[in-house]
């Protein structure tokens, strides 16, 4: 009777899919006229939700019935043409975002700057800079602009940076759970949140020293933007929040003036016969076919994983799956068109096997003859780091995050909340560490010494590819190692980077490697193609995945159950037995 009843959901639910999918495919068809573009282009741009390093960022898309925002390198790369491109006049963006971290804002403002350079105006409007944690990242982005203007009822809310971090262990002690485990060195405190009571001394440290590294290049780059003192602007944010008249008094923005009455000002700026043009409309617009030789672009971004646990098109993007990664860089490798690889990494790390399995792609890539760059994101700490080490350069933000040379294995013991529970569990063994994964038994000496020798081999070998690397001698790799984290400054004066800059500096080194002439055009092809949203949902309702996807499958719950413990371990709070991770500290500097 159960497999009827869920054979008879699948089949309500593939069919319910098979109607939203045609509706859907009509709605998109019928609305794929793209309008005509004024004779002067005011770019319009909405980064209330900033760009992501890929076109989806999970999930049922929101635009089906429209296009998807470019992603960030796509967005850059729009920004480049719209700089060349003479009916452009300017653009105007909105700004209110907390989302990505600062070195995206770093690759977006490197394009507004070369926007502007090129003659034309860029305005920054926001209704607020407050809103809690978005404010700075918002206002550092809007740095980059000419002119920023603010709502007269928003405020200059930026008030600094602060890391919380919460520790559970307390709470875990009064329910019977604690976690055992073991870490390669001190400064690695991603399991500090379930194995201690406070923040050890280490963690302070190097947490410490990343904020006010942030810090300092953030409000570097604010007081050359605004023309002030970088002393300044510190006590302009201690005095935070400033209304908006206080704002424009010290000079933080330009105007103040309600969103309707900006977009007439930018229209003005530009002239006779201008008028707003979406920047995803200019997206769609036909453009000549891309010429000159080729540079690859893969972007690996997300918790690193061997597999994608399922081949659900409608899956959050959230995990980096290895075997799919790889399969882009030796297809990019083995194509006779293109001259270099560019690797955008943005991946806080994940399974020790699987990013090695990552770091061998790139090995057998730059074997292969072609110049491989590595270009860091947000962040490319652990695991991420490791898989960036053969590339014949790593260029970095001044604000990614990266480092976190180190390894730890942590599991959940709750035999003693059992016990509370009054439930007993009978367990039948063959063999002597047969139990080491279970979260209903706590290591045994034997099995504990296994498991530090387990993480030492570990350690050794990331240590000792990076040694070898980056030609690190003991005493700088030791200071370099130990689980820290650096901003990509720091990580430079380590010597875990090569060059600090974004995209389009890990591009020019490309050409550089490959021969090709600075003065020639190049054309940038990603591997894969990112698809777009009515193509991941056609996939989905016609077959396109190996396995059912979850949605047809809610009502068996194990793969519920499955589902669930993949979400967990990709927050790190899931054992898996064959699994050792590479995390770096929770993303908590916001």
């Amino acid at each position: 009777m159960r497999r009827f009843v869920v054979g008879l959901l699948a089949v309500i639910g593939f069919f319910t899919l098979l109607g939203i999918g045609g509706v859907i495919l009509l709605a998109s068809m019928a609305g794929s006229g793209r309008p005509t573009p004024p004779e002067r282009i005011v770019l319009q741009i909405d980064w209330r939700k900033l760009p992501q390093e890929t076109a989806s960022s999970g999930g049922l898309d929101l635009k089906l019935f429209g296009r998807q925002q470019p992603s960030l390198s796509q967005t850059v790369a729009l920004l480049q043409h719209a700089a060349k491109d003479s009916r452009v006049a300017g653009l105007v963006a909105t700004l209110g975002d907390d989302g990505p971290g600062i070195a995206s804002v770093q690759e977006l403002r490197d394009a507004i700057a070369a926007f502007r350079a090129s003659g034309k105006f860029a305005i920054a409007f926001a209704e607020t800079f407050d809103e809690g944690a978005g404010g700075l990242q918002n206002y550092y982005l809007a740095t980059a602009f000419d002119k920023i203007w603010v709502q007269p009822t928003g405020d200059f809310g930026v008030v600094g940076l602060a890391a919380q971090v919460p520790f559970l262990k307390g709470a875990l002690d009064r329910v019977g759970v604690r976690f055992e485990g073991g870490r390669r060195l001190e400064y690695k405190t991603a399991p500090n949140s379930f194995t201690e009571a406070a923040m050890t001394a280490p963690q302070r440290e190097n947490l410490q020293q990343l904020m006010d590294g942030l810090y300092e290049l953030v409000t570097a780059d604010i007081a050359t933007a605004r023309k002030i003192a970088a002393g300044d602007v510190r006590s302009l944010i201690d005095r935070a929040p400033l209304s908006a008249q206080e704002a424009l008094q010290a000079r933080l923005i330009d105007r103040i003036l309600y969103s309707d009455e900006a977009k007439v000002e930018a229209l003005l700026q530009a002239g006779t016969n201008a008028d707003l043009f979406a920047i995803d409309d200019y997206a769609a617009l036909e453009k000549a076919a891309p010429t000159g030789d080729t540079i690859a672009l893969i972007v690996a971004s997300g918790t690193i994983v061997s597999e994608a646990p399922d081949d659900n098109p409608l899956q959050e993007d959230s995990l980096l799956a290895v075997d799919r990664i790889v399969a882009a860089i030796a297809a990019a490798a083995r194509d006779k068109d293109v001259k270099a690889l560019v690797v955008r990494i943005d991946s806080p790390g994940g399974g020790y096997v699987a990013s090695d399995t990552l770091r061998r792609a790139l090995e057998r890539a730059k074997a292969g003859g072609k110049p491989v760059i590595v270009s860091v994101g947000d962040v490319a700490a652990s695991g991420g780091y490791f898989a960036a080490l053969p590339a014949d350069a790593i260029v970095a933000h001044p604000g990614s995050i990266t480092g976190s040379i180190g390894v730890f294995s942590i599991k959940p013991v709750v035999s003693d909340l059992l016990d509370m529970l009054g439930i007993k569990v009978e367990t039948l063994t063959t063999g002597a560490n047969a139990t080491m994964s279970s979260p209903l038994h706590g290591f045994t000496p034997q099995q504990q010494a296994l498991l530090e020798r387990q993480l030492d081999r570990i350690y050794a070998d990331f240590t000792a590819k990076v040694s070898a690397a980056r030609k690190l001698e003991p005493a700088r790799l030791d200071r370099a190692a130990r689980g820290r984290v650096f901003t990509g400054t720091q990580a430079k004066a380590a010597g875990l980077v090569d060059e600090i800059g974004g995209l389009t500096r890990a591009i020019a080194l490309a050409r550089t490697r490959a021969g090709i002439n600075a003065a020639q055009e190049v054309q940038l092809r990603r591997y894969p193609a990112e698809k777009e949203p009515i193509e991941r949902l056609l996939e989905l309702v016609f077959g396109g995945g190996r396995k059912p996807p979850e949605i047809l499958a809610a009502a068996d719950a194990g793969a519920t159950t499955r589902a669930l413990a993949r979400h967990l371990n990709a927050l790190g709070l899931y054992w898996h037995a064959d699994t050792m991770r590479l995390p770096p500290l929770p993303p908590l500097w916001r």
